[in-house]
Order: C-alpha cells, then sequence, then structure tokens
C-alpha cells in the first residue's frame, strides 16, 4: 500500500475542504486517458486502497494501480522557487537499485 507523509495528509485535506467535498469522498490517485497519474476527488468503490485521518477517507488508490504503488509514498515537499506540488517517491529503505 502507498503511504503519505504528514505533509501530503495536510494538503490532501485540504484540497477536500477547499473543493467542499462531502465526508464520504477522497482524493482518489488513478490513471487519466493518457496514462499518466492523475487526482480527483470522489468516493471508493470496490477493490480500492484507502487511506483515512480520522476516520474519513483521504486517499483513494485506484484497486488497478495498489500493487503498482505498494513501494512508494506520496509526499508534498516543502515549497521551492519552482512552487509546490505532490511527489510519488520510492520509500528510501526500499528503493531500487539502479
Amino acid at each position: 500500500m502507498v503511504q503519505i507523509t504528514e505533509r501530503a495528509s495536510t494538503e490532501l485535506r485540504r484540497l477536500l475542504t477547499d473543493h467542499f467535498a462531502r465526508p464520504q469522498q477522497g482524493v482518489r490517485l488513478r490513471l487519466n486517458d493518457a496514462g499518466d497519474l492523475a487526482m480527483t476527488i470522489d468516493v471508493p468503490h470496490a477493490g480500492d486502497s484507502i487511506i483515512r485521518r480520522d476516520n474519513l477517507p483521504v486517499l483513494i488508490v485506484d484497486g488497478r494501480l495498489a500493487a503498482r504503488l505498494a513501494q512508494r509514498v506520496l509526499d508534498y515537499p516543502a515549497e521551492s522557487g519552482t512552487g509546490g506540488g505532490f511527489s510519488l517517491r520510492w520509500r528510501t529503505s526500499e528503493q531500487p537499485q539502479q
């Protein structure tokens, strides 16, 4: 299962609040039509992996992606000169050798 940092969790909750998401909704990580990762606000579906905070869905990972992202961490690094944004990186202790 993908993990999320506290900064990412805070930012996901902010996005849900800013977009007036209902309590049962979370941010869905999915593939778009071009095959790229995308985020949308949605409700969980059968087969999805769900990360909850305070018993509410924060991140919903599409069931088809869950296994492929199992060794990843979703982060929201501190803003730099290029601006902030989510990043998906390998777990440090399990980073593949190049």
